[in-house]
């Protein structure tokens, strides 16, 4: 469920969310890395969008399954880098209580939310039903003339200190920055559209004059 508007509005809770994964099926594939962070919207100067990290939250995965090579080729996470590392369905809770109420935020978020939905039945958990946001659609809106709208190549275009690339909670990070510059973007093309919009017109009564003496 996409998150109504106004969604930045000032103590609006979120958590940005992002998995690395064995690969893009979230029927076959696992995660092997989460990357959470919750933030919360606060007023910034000028009426800008700004938020407020509040906690964060990562871990790499036993995907139960060996690495493959194209998807360690993307992001670096090896089958050794993995051993001893937890399983899915330990980490859920702790992820959802992160999450609680808040709204998700994901570039791609059709991409991340389905392979958490995916990890959560195995888990033999329940879904959350929280709202949520995707900053690839919103730059779109915001950034109409981009080239390009892969988070690594919008953070550089707008200024966004992306972390390591394709590491979960860098990338988390990024989406929360990404999500401001969203905000303050399409906030700035309401009120462009708002000082641009005709006067009503006058009904030519006003200044006559007369009246009922």
């Amino acid at each position: 469920m996409t998150a109504p508007r106004p969604w930045a509005r000032e103590g609006t809770a979120f958590l940005a969310l992002d998995f690395e994964t064995t690969g893009l099926d979230c029927r076959r594939d696992r995660v092997v890395e989460i990357g959470a962070l919750r933030f919360r919207a606060v007023g910034g100067p000028g009426g800008a969008a700004a938020f407020r990290e509040e906690a964060a939250f990562a871990a790499l995965v036993d995907p139960g399954m060996p690495m493959p090579f194209q998807a360690r080729a993307i992001h670096g996470i090896s089958d050794a880098d993995l051993e001893g590392a937890p399983r899915f369905a330990s980490l859920a809770p702790a992820l959802l209580a992160l999450a609680g109420d808040a709204i998700i935020v994901a570039h791609n978020a059709p991409f991340d939310l389905s392979f958490l939905e995916s990890e959560l039945a195995r888990a033999g958990l329940a879904s959350p039903r929280n709202a949520s946001l995707d900053t690839r659609r919103l730059a779109k809106e915001a950034f109409p003339l981009e080239r390009s709208y892969r988070l690594g190549s919008l953070a550089e275009r707008l200024g966004i200190e992306p972390g390591r690339a394709h590491r979960a909670l860098d990338d988390a990070r990024a989406c929360m920055d990404l999500l401001a510059a969203c905000a303050s973007a399409l906030a700035g093309h309401r009120a462009s559209r708002r000082s641009r919009a005709p006067e009503p017109a006058s009904s030519g009564r006003e200044g006559t004059g007369l009246g009922r003496g």
